[in-house]
């Protein structure tokens, strides 16, 4: 497994439904926070994606609600890489901070579209491999 990049994050009054538990609708947002600090971390964020041609449009999320999230509850929101190769898979998990016990496991799939054209790929481009093998070189 490649190693996690952790996102620490204080839930908000506003993500909170009246009963204080953190709205479901958020949960993707938190996802995708973690993914963008994942990538950020690898080098590869979605700004030099764009330089190099591409978007990254999520295909597929899946959410597996283990316990609610609470209104000021801490939490480290873990994501990692576990494919790259001809799409971009993430795993993430949304801890508590205190105790470590995990609230929610998810994952992301997401297919490079080659732009202007708008062509899906079903290979990864080139320098994105390159980019994640090395920095998974380096943290492994």
């Amino acid at each position: 497994m490649m190693k996690p990049v952790a996102l620490e994050y204080d839930i908000p009054f506003f993500d909170v439904d009246a009963y204080r538990v953190v709205w479901h609708g958020n949960y993707p947002k938190y996802i995708e926070m973690a993914r963008c600090a994942l990538l950020k971390e690898i080098g590869c964020p979605y700004s030099v994606m764009e330089q190099h041609g591409y978007f990254f449009p999520i295909v597929d999320i899946q959410v597996k609600y283990v316990r609610p999230l609470l209104f000021e509850q801490k939490i480290i929101i873990e994501s990692w890489l576990v494919e790259w190769e001809n799409r971009l898979k993430i795993n993430y998990r949304i801890k508590d901070k205190n105790t470590g016990e995990v609230f929610t496991k998810a994952r992301t799939t997401q297919f490079a579209v080659a732009m202007p054209e708008n062509i899906t790929q079903y290979v990864m481009p080139e320098f994105l491999v390159e980019i994640v093998n090395a920095w998974k070189a380096k943290h492994d």
